[in-house]
């Protein structure tokens, strides 16, 4: 027993060698229970995302494909369009040539000139060529030099 009198105060005790530990209490069990799914739940689950993951790939495909026939026909777009402005030079050009080329047109443009058509034609003939080529077209040396000696 202790030699402080039963009669003291609180403040006046002696403090205690150890302090009172708090209650510790072992309960007993097992590991904790988890809910588990069944099987067949979660192969349906791995079915349901493989079939989305194959329906996301179909679609970006889709998507891939539709967006380059969207191009294409642009491009046809561009293309028609080239095509109809080079008919309608073609077709301008045609219309030209003709009107540059008529005869008619050509005397009064001469005449306009001072050009007038000539009195008289005459013709010069040429002697023959000394250049002789052999049967595949090359210059032959020995036929020109043949052909120098007879003029």
């Amino acid at each position: 027993m202790s030699a402080v009198p039963a009669y003291t105060r609180a403040a006046e005790r002696v403090p205690e060698r150890y302090p009172e530990r708090p209650r510790i209490s072992v309960v007993p069990g097992g590991k904790p229970h988890v809910e588990t799914l069944s099987p067949a739940i979660v192969a349906l689950a791995r079915v349901v995302a493989a079939a989305l993951v194959v329906l996301a790939l179909v679609a970006f495909a889709r998507i891939a494909l539709t967006a380059a026939a969207v191009n294409v026909e642009i491009e046809s777009k561009s293309y028609d369009s080239l095509i109809d402005t080079a008919r309608s030079e073609g077709s301008s050009l045609e219309v030209a040539q003709s009107s540059l080329s008529n005869p008619s047109r050509i005397k009064s443009e001469a005449t306009a000139l001072g050009m007038a058509a000539p009195e008289s034609t005459s013709k010069i003939v040429l002697p023959e060529d000394i250049v002789a080529t052999d049967g595949s077209g090359n210059l032959s040396l020995s036929q020109s030099l043949a052909a120098a000696a007879r003029s």
